[in-house]
């Protein structure tokens, strides 16, 4: 990816893009020894809600994905995303669900919400360490835990985690959201708290 399609963080702007693409995560850490080029994590599941400039969900995007490094899915992992080994061993690779991801969310312009700027990190971390092309996914990213953590005055006491700013608007992970740590679940209550 060249330096000018580098994705930057910006703040969340409804009046220049078509679509925002609420984005989240949850990844798998890889073993020491099979590390490679910073790459410490890989994603091992992705969800991501579709919105139009007033808000409105237009669709839902929900993969698990094949790891290249990492071998199954750890105890702890599991136990807080509720992901398998046999989920991951039969997803798609990053590269295909990258190429499914940008296809989806189509040629409008977009800008993409994340909770925090891992996930961001993340993505371009493990395509450069597997020479997957970004070049036809957004490059404006909006980070809504810093705005949060702004508004809640919050920036002297750390971070403030999704769960805390749901909580703050009265959301709730339940059978309409799906259960935290769920990738889809997190985006949709991401997506919940971008439009307050």
């Amino acid at each position: 990816m060249s330096a000018e399609k580098t994705p930057c963080i910006s703040a969340i702007d409804t009046t220049n893009f078509a679509r925002q693409i609420v984005l989240d995560f949850e990844f798998a850490p890889a073993p020491k020894q099979r590390q490679r080029r910073g790459l410490r994590n890989e994603i091992i599941e992705v969800g991501a809600v579709k919105l139009d400039y007033h808000g409105n969900v237009m669709g839902e995007f929900s993969q698990f994905v094949q790891t290249e490094f990492t071998e199954g899915v750890a105890f702890p992992v599991r136990e807080l995303t509720g992901i398998s080994a046999v989920g991951t061993a039969m997803a798609d690779p990053l590269y295909m669900m990258i190429k499914r991801l940008s296809d989806w969310i189509g040629r409008y312009s977009a800008q993409v919400v994340c909770w925090s700027g891992a996930d961001r990190r993340q993505l371009l971390i493990e395509c450069q360490a597997k020479h997957i092309d970004l070049s036809a996914f957004p490059t404006d990213w909006a980070d809504l835990q810093a705005f949060y953590t702004s508004i809640m005055d919050m920036s002297s006491h750390g971070c403030v985690s999704l769960s805390d700013a749901a909580t703050w608007f009265g959301i709730e992970f339940d059978e309409s959201t799906g259960h935290a740590h769920s990738a889809l679940a997190d985006a949709r209550v991401t997506a919940s708290c971008s439009s307050r």
